[in-house]
């Protein structure tokens, strides 16, 4: 997520918090109260981003009491109360009072109060047991709760004959009861009903296994409505724990299938969506966007949307439907455009804001820089690499402060183009810093680098924690004279001991490495100086515009001859996994160092996948006398970074790990790497483990294992491994398969909290949209705080949605 972000937007946040501060202070009855945030209110400008953040929302929960109890104390007139009650929010600031394209309610007219953030406990029924629940969930709000989206609908439209239904498929029919066994044998209970349809007499077999209430007065009754997913076994139809309903009482033909909550029954978690979505109907649903907006975009409002998704209706048509299940349909649209749009303008904004004076440091883009470059590395640039570098240099050539991101593969030259950029700093003056997220990694970034700075005619240094007393102090003294060109380091460059004379450019190699506030901290040593953000993470193009917005996309798509793809084959099944531990066993008896990933540190009882541990013990008596080594995210940094210089160093043959590795130490030596329980891992993580074998030459081996049978969709997904060597194919096949949601799952560092845009099948061409449209609201706002879409941002920011503060 773009760095310093909050610093454009806790104003934004203020600047609304002021506009909405008469109406608000309106509502606080204790004079104390009021001038506690009257004095709070006169502090800001000289806080820090940590306390801003603080007030913001301490206010937010001061406004969200005063909106509760207006909420529900009694009243005769609703709409006067609504409008008296503005409040900042529970979670952020409130919207001034409507413009004329102001943020409008369902109904069209401007609202006052935002019941959307009032808490879960103010519906009828969620106690504080309950509301601890949703908390833990992350469902805090009314909001929140109707942004949690059906996880599917059943259609129980029709009593259609067994032969159309589909194994798995939720269905319903009338039947008469037949027979009943039920009771306990070996202490596990079951339950057995013989049901006969009404419709054509055909038998069908309900089942349960836990106890359950009342199954002898259904019996007894003899006709009953069943719903429940249906199974084929052995030959027949079955239905395991369905639901028994009256058959004369009416049942929802098109009922939304909501996702699990742990500690809250489904039926109860659904009944709370709708209570909340029967709140926000009754003061009116808050609507984000600005009326022209929404109906320049074609889109329904908040509160159509809304019902469309969770009350689709009985008469509802087959394609309606099908759209709702693959979520695509227009209030999925709505939603996802929502969040894309609010996310854009985020990004869009921080780039304004960074890029809205000029460079300290305007490189030179001539042939001479070119020459330097080319005379300095060992190798001839790829053609790839040689159009990135181009645009790098292009980039820097201007006035603005360039912000780019380069993507490519593990291997395919990133440093090399970075050095190309920082060659061109130095040559106009300026000094480059370039940061890496482990000091392992920030030292083999220097043993590349420093052969070329050398040949280049360039300085170059290390600051590491590790870098203590006197040569600390005289490294960092030479970089804040200007006598070091490139300063590599990890966080210890953030220190505040560490300067720059004349920072030109910020290198961040694996951005999503490091949070907000360092990448900020980093970039604010120099006066706007250039921004390259490197990352092996192969992100589809399209998802990339949502993690990193604000920068320019350059690909490096090509690797350097020479380079070979390592040889990968799939063993699939639980009994497989000896076979994978003898294969790579036997590469290294050839003589090949090897890695061995496991998801697991240790032994789970609530999963049957390997640990690190295990795997260690098995291969130590499968190699004897191998040296065999362990590394996990549980290791304090100085234990994982001794760990990894021995087997960088040959003093072990296997390191077995987690994938603490993802992003680690080039071990030219490493030929071969199994994966084990393959299954649990993403393919881009998977692609980006396999790019660690085979970085010194010749053919590597890719041992890909996985619990998952033949022809399952586990197994089709990893076929994509054995079918891509591409990372940019391999990301654009598992967002096939998957979805941008799952694709984009992974929590990185900063990044946007995306509650629904991420889950329909059209989500990249409405990402596309929304991008557009976000540059076009930019460009025709003179005063981004007075635009309509302001406070709505700024309440989003305040709420964390965008990332990190």
């Amino acid at each position: 997520m773009a760095d310093g972000f909050a610093g454009v937007l806790l104003p934004e946040v203020f600047a609304a918090i002021e506009r909405a501060w008469p109406p608000f202070a309106a509502t606080l009855t204790d004079a104390s109260q009021r001038e506690r945030v009257a004095e709070a209110l006169a502090a800001w400008p000289h806080q820090g981003r940590q306390d801003r953040a603080q007030l913001v929302a301490r206010l937010a929960r001061m406004a969200a009491e005063q909106a509760q109890q207006g909420a529900t104390a009694p009243s005769k007139s609703k709409p006067a109360r609504a409008k008296a009650s503005r409040s900042l929010g529970r979670r952020g600031a409130a919207a001034a009072p409507a413009a004329d394209d102001a943020v409008a309610t369902s109904s069209g007219a401007a609202t006052t109060l935002d019941v959307r953030d009032l808490g879960v406990e103010t519906l009828a029924g969620v106690g504080p047991a309950t509301a601890a629940k949703l908390r833990a969930r992350g469902l805090s709000t009314l909001e929140d709760l109707v942004l949690v989206l059906p996880a599917g609908y059943i259609d129980l439209r029709s009593d259609r004959p067994p032969s159309t239904w589909r194994d798995g498929e939720v269905i319903t029919f009338v039947a008469n009861v037949r027979g009943l066994r039920q009771g306990f044998a070996r202490g596990r209970f079951g339950a057995t009903m013989e049901l006969e349809r009404v419709a054509d007499g055909e038998r069908i077999s309900a089942r349960w296994f836990a106890p359950v209430g009342g199954l002898a007065q259904w019996a007894q009754r003899g006709e009953v409505r069943v719903v429940g997913a249906a199974r084929m076994v052995q030959g027949r139809w079955s239905l395991a724990h369905p639901q028994l309903r009256d058959p004369t009482q009416p049942l929802p033909k098109i009922a939304a299938r909501y996702p699990a909550v742990e500690g809250v029954p489904a039926a109860s978690f659904a009944r709370l969506v709708r209570a909340a979505l029967a709140r926000l109907r009754e003061v009116g649903v808050p609507d984000p966007l600005p009326v022209s907006l929404r109906e320049a975009q074609g889109l329904p409002s908040l509160g159509e949307a809304l019902a469309m998704l969770h009350e689709p209706g009985d008469a509802i048509d087959d394609d309606a439907l099908a759209s709702l299940q693959r979520g695509s349909s227009p209030g999925h649209r709505r939603l996802a455009f929502d969040e894309f749009f609010y996310v854009q303008l985020a990004l869009g904004l921080e780039r304004a804001r960074y890029q809205d004076a000029a460079t300290a440091v305007s490189v030179h883009d001539d042939a001479a820089v070119r020459a330097r470059c080319d005379a300095a590395l060992p190798f001839r640039m790829t053609a790839a690499q040689r159009r990135v570098a181009d645009e790098l240099l292009a980039d820097m050539a201007g006035a603005r402060p360039m912000m780019r991101l380069v993507q490519g593969d593990v291997g395919s030259g990133k440093t090399a183009v970075a050095f190309a950029a920082a060659l061109a700093v130095a040559a106009a003056g300026g000094q480059s810093a370039i940061m890496a997220p482990t000091e392992i990694l920030a030292e083999q970034h220097l043993r590349t680098l420093q052969p070329w700075c050398e040949r280049a005619g360039l300085s170059i240094g290390l600051v590491t924690g590790a870098l203590k007393g006197g040569v600390r102090e005289s490294r960092v003294a030479l970089a804040a004279a200007g006598a070091i060109d490139v300063l590599v380091g990890t966080h210890a460059l953030l220190t505040s001991d560490v300067g720059f004379a004349r920072l030109g450019l910020v290198v961040i190699d694996e951005q999503h490495r490091f949070g907000v506030e360092q990448r900020a901290a980093l970039r604010s040593k120099g006066e706007r100086p250039h921004l390259l953000v490197m990352t092996a993470t192969p992100i589809p193009r399209s998802m990339a515009l949502v993690a990193y917005g604000e920068l320019d996309l350059s690909v490096i798509d090509e690797l350097p001859p020479g380079r070979e793809p390592a040889a990968t084959e799939i063993l699939l099944g639980p009994r497989a996994l000896a076979g994978a531990r003898a294969r790579i066993a036997a590469c290294v008896r050839e003589g090949a160092q090897a890695f061995v990933v496991c998801p697991l540190v240790e032994a789970s009882d609530a999963i049957d996948v390997s640990d690190v541990e295990a795997a260690a013990a098995a291969l130590r008596a499968l190699l004897p006398g191998h040296e065999v080594g362990v590394i996990h995210g549980r290791m304090p940094s100085r234990d994982k970074d001794a760990i990894m210089r021995a087997f960088a160093a040959g003093a072990l043959t296997v390191l077995v790990a987690t994938t603490v590795i993802e992003v680690g130490v080039d071990v030219p030596s490493a030929k071969a790497i199994l994966v084990e329980h393959a299954e649990r891992f993403g393919l881009a993580q998977l692609h980006q483990l396999r790019g660690r074998v085979g970085r010194g030459g010749g053919t590597a081996r890719c041992i890909i294992h996985s619990a998952a049978t033949t022809g399952s969709e586990i197994a089709a997904r990893l076929q994509v491994l054995v079918d891509h060597h591409d990372g940019f194919a391999v990301a654009d096949a598992d967002l096939a398969l998957r979805g941008p949601g799952e694709v984009f799952g992974t929590k990185q560092a900063g990044s946007p909290r995306l509650r629904t845009a991420l889950r329909g099948s059209d989500t990249v061409a409405w990402l596309v949209d929304a991008r557009r449209a976000a540059a076009d609201a930019i460009a025709r706002a003179p005063a981004p705080e007075q635009a309509p879409w302001a406070a709505e941002l700024a309440r989003r920011a305040a709420a964390g949605l965008f990332g990190e503060a």
